[in-house]
Order: C-alpha cells, then structure tokens, then sequence
C-alpha cells in the first residue's frame, strides 16, 4: 500500500477536477462521500452531497477529519444545493454552510452542485465571500456565466455545456470535468 501524500496539489493541477467511478490515479480528482473508501493513489474531494440530506453531524465531522487528515483530497464537496432532491432548503443550507466553514479552515476549494437554486448559491455567496468555490456541471448561458464569475464563482464544463458560456469564462476561472 502507498503511502498518502503529505502535501497537496492545487486544483488547478488537475486536468479533471470532478469524476465519478473511475479508477483512481492519473490525472483527475474523484468524489467520494463520508465512509467512501480512498485507493493509495487517487485524489479526492469529499462531501456531503446535497442528495444525501438530512445528515447528522457525524457525517460532517467525517468530511472535516479527512480532508483535514489526508493531503489526498484536494477539495470539499460534491455539495451544495439541489431543489429536486434531499432535504428542504434550509436544511441543505446549513449542511453547506458547515462544508463552506470547512473549506474556508483548511484552505481548501468547494466543488458545488447546484440544481435550480443558483439564487440560494449567489446569496450564500455573498455572506461567504472567501475561498475558491467551482460549481460544476455548468450547462447554464453565457449570462448565467456571467452572474456567477462576477459573484467569484468559478466554473466547470462537462461533455455537454453552452458554448457561448464556455467562451465566456477566462481560462483560469474554467475547469473541465467528466461528470
């Protein structure tokens, strides 16, 4: 067994910031949950997927120790907020907000779902200005890009995105995903 690395690459290191199932190692970062097993060498990000809620503390706290315990894990998430599963709102609010704490403590990026609650996502934005947050699976407009560029939210395209939203995006604020 491989020994984990003792200090962290940069998400913007990564050819893929986001997969799902896919064999560990190379050059991407797989999302994982609390209690998800880690191969040696794989990189990850873990979170408390909005989907998963309502969680207890446990759940949070298991976040929290990994990513502060292992330089594997290179970023806090999949989490976020989702309209069509999970918790209420406010529940899935909270849960983020605690993985925003996290993230902020350890200096480590958001990788952010976010399903038809991207104004929920700006005004959490605004009251947690700091930090890198990356909300992937970006399908949205070129003027949705824009909203949320101009809020400090960094974007990440899949196979299947809008191109004018794709171009509209600066390079060094554009990330690319398999999810």
């Amino acid at each position: 067994m491989t020994a984990p690395t003792t200090s962290r690459r940069s998400i913007e290191s990564f050819e893929n910031i986001h997969a799902h199932g896919l064999p560990p190692g190379g050059d991407k970062v797989l999302s994982i949950r609390p209690g998800e097993e880690m191969a040696p060498e794989g990189f990850y990000s873990v979170g408390v997927h909005p989907w998963d809620t309502p969680v207890d503390g446990s759940a949070l706290a298991a976040v929290e120790a990994l990513a502060e315990g292992d330089a594997r894990v290179v970023a806090i998430g999949e989490c976020g907020l989702d309209k069509l599963r999970g918790a209420g709102l406010p529940e899935q609010e909270e849960i983020f907000e605690a993985q925003i704490a996290i993230a902020e403590r350890l200096g480590l990026p958001l990788i952010i779902h976010c399903v038809r609650a991207q104004d929920r996502l700006l005004h959490l934005r605004r009251k947690h200005p700091g930090g890198r947050w990356i909300l992937h699976g970006f399908r949205g407009g070129a003027a949705s890009a824009r909203q949320l560029l101009d809020a400090g939210i960094d974007l990440s395209f899949g196979d299947r995105y809008n191109p004018e939203a794709f171009e509209a995006t600066p390079a060094e604020r554009r990330f690319r995903e398999t999810d």
